[in-house]
């Protein structure tokens, strides 16, 4: 939620360059028809509801966002304004000048973005609650509203003119009227009915609502209200065969209101009345050579306001699949190498660029970026990146010849930042996880020297971007494993307990899987060349076994033999169907049995679910737990 407000903010922020524009441009068409200003605010609306956009090459808009996605995850942002002196400046006091030393992990759940998100959800809550209400206290209001003539309705309980509903629009007008006004009254109403603007109006209002934090925003609010009210005025007087400038004006005093909610319905005498009597007062018939300059501006104006500029070089804000392989043939290796090393840092605990990094890799089609976790409390570094998709393409990947792309991108940033020891990928289709590991020292080994050396200079990187071009769709990671233990982590772990315990538990099952894929490899014939948790869940906890809690966890596992007709199966032995070795025996499936103490885990043994099957597991815990005394 927090990577959707920050979305929203620069949206907001491009909005108000935007707003900005159209506030100037406003001004230059002061004295032309207000329908041309009315029409320039259709742009803000955009700018503000809209994140994508196509591309110009007239497109006046910033290039880049000045809050990066990685906000989100940290509270030391790396602004960007495209004024490198304004950018220092703002970095150098919002950012420490030492590394981080604490888990981002942690820091996220109590962050600053995680309360600026909640701040922002409660006050869009109140704004709709506020308005939903007001909106029905005045529908009540004109229940006794009679039938006056076709689509019109007249009642004694308001005091101007105004049209009334979403989707069939009315016209109440109040009792008493005088007959010379009810007709251009209402001429004023139904032009703003055949216009739309009851539709429009509340959608302006729910872009406010969006973003409401912003003040300039309700200033646009403010100022469009103004135009869509004086360019209905303007077309009474048009489409009006005689001068009723000065009764017009009239009847906008007499029926003058002050506004009494935050979104009124579309009021004759709106408190804007007098710049409305002044515009009526000193309006004269457009000539055609000035309505024609002024709808050319408009076009123009929104031509260069609504597109984004082309790509050339830079990420696209709005993609979460920003394929740098593809840029780096498109713009030159050159430019796609400044563009990482532009993030190069020697601290993983540096997020902002951390996250600039992580945003700039390539990810394949349908793998979405999330987010992203930095782990910095104790050595080994991490990086844990979050990424969404479906369950066929999570599937695909599971597969060790298909990661080809993670570890490329695992590659890059052992690259560019100085001190990480593991970059991790948690592939999600929102039920089940997949998770993909890697470390330096395999980096190192897949590319033949310490890949940091890449990141000196420009041509170095370069010749990393061609190495890893050059390494085919598969992945060289599977050459590696057996005894020594797996070079990857694939698992859907469920734990409510802390990072270090987790990582001991894992330990801990990894451990169980190595000395099964020695027991394999004993036979000089069969060599294990990947393996992958698929399961690692805690079933059940016991508060009163011992002096700690003791915790029970199912483990599940896949072995890749490289020729599985070696293998011989034996034992209940299994095989899924793209040639894993199952985890399940005669015996079942193992259960690992773990205490906590103070932070910590230990390992206490393992138990079967052939054994347990039919049979209290906390009888089998305890009879476990005498065997190890």
């Amino acid at each position: 939620m927090s990577r959707l407000f920050v979305t929203v903010f620069n949206m907001s922020l491009t909005a108000s360059y935007v707003a900005l524009v159209v506030i100037f441009i406003r001004m230059l068409l002061k004295k032309l028809p207000k329908v041309f200003s009315y029409m320039l605010w259709a742009v803000v609306w955009f700018r503000l509801v809209c994140p994508v956009s196509i591309e110009s090459p007239l497109s006046l808009v910033p290039a880049e966002s000045p809050i990066p996605y990685s906000i989100a995850n940290s509270i030391n942002p790396d602004l960007q304004f495209s004024v490198e002196n304004i950018d220092n400046a703002l970095n150098h006091s919002v950012n420490p000048s030492v590394p981080f030393a604490d888990s981002i992990a942690s820091l996220n759940k109590t962050g600053i973005m995680e309360l600026a998100t909640a701040v922002w959800l409660i006050g869009i809550a109140v704004l709709l609650c506020y308005s939903i209400s007001s909106y029905f206290k005045l529908s009540l209001r004109l229940s006794t509203a009679t039938l006056y003539k076709e689509n019109i309705y007249e009642t004694d309980r308001i005091n101007t003119p105004f049209v009334f509903g979403f989707i069939r629009p009315k016209i109440f007008i109040p009792t008493g009227l005088a007959q010379n006004e009810l007709d251009y009254i209402l001429k004023h109403e139904q032009v703003h009915i055949k216009r739309k603007d009851h539709i429009i109006k509340p959608l302006a209002f729910l872009a406010v609502v969006l973003h409401w934090f912003n003040p300039l925003i309700w200033y646009c609010f403010f100022l469009m209200s103004k135009d869509m009210e004086m360019s209905c005025d303007e077309r009474v007087l048009i489409e009006s065969k005689e001068d009723i400038r000065a009764c017009y004006s009239n009847s906008l005093l007499s029926l003058s209101v002050k506004q009494s909610g935050i979104l009124m319905p579309l009021t004759f005498g709106e408190s804007n009345v007098k710049a409305r009597i002044k515009n009526v007062l000193n309006f004269k018939k457009p000539l055609l050579w000035k309505v024609f300059i002024a709808a050319i501006l408009v076009a123009v104006v929104s031509v260069v306001l609504m597109t984004n500029p082309n790509e050339n070089g830079r990420g696209n804000v709005f993609s979460n699949t920003v394929s740098f392989f593809k840029q780096f043939n498109r713009d030159s290796s050159l430019a796609a190498a400044e563009k990482f090393l532009k993030y190069k840092t020697e601290y993983v605990g540096n997020a902002p660029k951390v996250g600039n990094i992580i945003y700039l890799l390539d990810f394949p089609e349908k793998v979405n970026y999330d987010y992203f976790e930095l782990y910095t409390d104790s050595i080994p570094y991490a990086v844990t990146i979050h990424l969404k998709t479906d369950t066929q393409t999570r599937n695909y990947y599971t597969e060790a010849l298909h990661q080809a792309p993670f570890e490329k991108n695992a590659i890059i940033m052992f690259s560019l930042i100085g001190n990480v020891d593991y970059i991790n990928f948690n592939l999600s289709d929102g039920k089940n996880d997949y998770g993909m590991q890697y470390t330096r020292d395999e980096a190192n080994m897949i590319i033949g020297k310490d890949v940091r050396d890449f990141s000196k200079g420009n041509n170095e990187f370069v010749q990393l971007l061609k190495i890893l071009e050059n390494m085919g769709e598969h992945s060289s990671v599977s050459t590696f494993g057996g005894v020594d233990g797996p070079l990857k982590i694939h698992m859907s772990i469920k734990t409510p307990y802390g990072d270090k315990q987790l990582e001991q538990i894992i330990g801990f099952a990894w451990e169980k899987i190595n000395r099964d894929i020695g027991h394999y490899e004993q036979n000089p014939e069969v060599k294990i060349i990947d393996s992958k948790i698929t399961r690692l869940e805690l079933l059940e906890s016991f508060d009163t076994l011992a002096d700690v809690p003791i915790d029970v966890y199912a483990l599940e596992y896949r072995l890749l033999p490289e020729d599985l007709s070696k293998v011989v199966l034996a034992g209940g032995m299994d095989v899924d169907e793209n040639g894993w070795l199952k985890e399940t025996s005669s015996m079942g499936s193992p259960l690992l049995v773990v205490s906590r103490n103070n932070g910590s885990a230990e390992f206490l043994g393992t138990l079967w679910t052939g054994e347990v099957s039919g049979k209290n597991l906390e009888t089998e815990v305890k009879t476990l737990l005498k065997r190890k005394k």
